[in-house]
């Protein structure tokens, strides 16, 4: 997928990363599938598989009357799962083809934000592939502007000013990349460009106790970038490292937003 990624895939601790990511944020994507009617014999499309879960939690759900497919330009993570009702290829959203209007479900999660430009192109492309009367559910992140003083409100008080810091430092690192920091808010709006209806969208975030891997593990990989801005230094990101590792402490990760919509029948 030709994108502007943000995230090595080959650096050492990225697997340990992203299965972090997926214990933060997988609940509301299960919850969201669910309520949509994802069940037995549903034939999906997950685009960006990552580590895995979620096409592992879809085929499961869809039992072996249903297919899965799964897709990634870098599949290490997401192979050996033991399911024959879930299919894992390498494929790039913007290059190479989907099945045409085959899909009852198609679930997207931090996907769209990295094709800067051609998000519209990557919204028809899972649309086209979504069959009439399916549904599309993609996440993304809302990290631009306001929402990083939200975030840092959930920050222990004498710490606040630190989590405000590294939020603006996140989107200054992504916007400097040409990525949209706040694609999140955008994609209700491309649903609706892309012919969906039935449109709705959820802004998330769990409060995270101290300790959990996902926000530490991303500022370690993202440490240059966010130095690089001016915005933190490296005792600062040391900082906000080992505040997010007490166990005593929590705070809120970046906001999640996800949105869906159904294709129109006939």
């Amino acid at each position: 997928m030709e994108s502007a990624y943000v995230f090595n895939q080959s650096w050492e601790r990225e697997l340990e990363r992203l299965r972090a990511l997926e214990n933060v944020y997988d609940p509301q994507s299960r919850t969201r599938l669910d309520l949509l009617g994802l069940g037995e014999g549903a034939h999906c499309l997950e685009v960006g598989a990552g580590a895995g879960s979620m096409a592992r939690w879809m085929a499961e759900r869809a039992g072996p009357a249903g297919h899965v497919l799964a897709v990634d330009i870098d599949t290490r993570f997401a192979v050996g799962h033991g399911l024959r009702q879930l299919e894992v290829r390498e494929h790039d959203l913007l290059g190479d083809p989907l099945p045409d209007a085959a899909f009852d479900m198609v679930h997207a999660r931090a996907v769209v934000g990295h094709q800067p430009g051609r998000e519209k192109e990557a919204m028809e492309r899972m649309a086209a592939a979504t069959r009439p009367g399916g549904w599309m559910v993609v996440e993304d992140f809302d990290i631009a502007g306001p929402m990083a003083t939200a975030a840092a409100r959930y920050y222990p008080p004498e710490h606040r000013q630190l989590g405000e810091r590294v939020g603006r430092a996140m989107e200054a690192q992504f916007a400097g990349l040409g990525v949209d920091p706040g694609i999140g808010r955008r994609l209700t709006g491309l649903l609706a460009e892309a012919g969906l209806e039935e449109i709705g969208a959820d802004v998330h975030s769990p409060v995270i106790p101290g300790g959990d891997s996902f926000m530490p593990l991303t500022l370690q990989h993202l440490r240059p970038r966010l130095v690089g801005t001016g915005i933190l230094n490296d005792a600062e990101v040391d900082e906000a490292i080992a505040l997010m590792e007490r166990p005593e402490s929590s705070y809120v990760p970046v906001f999640m937003v996800t949105a869906w919509g159904r294709k129109r029948s006939g």
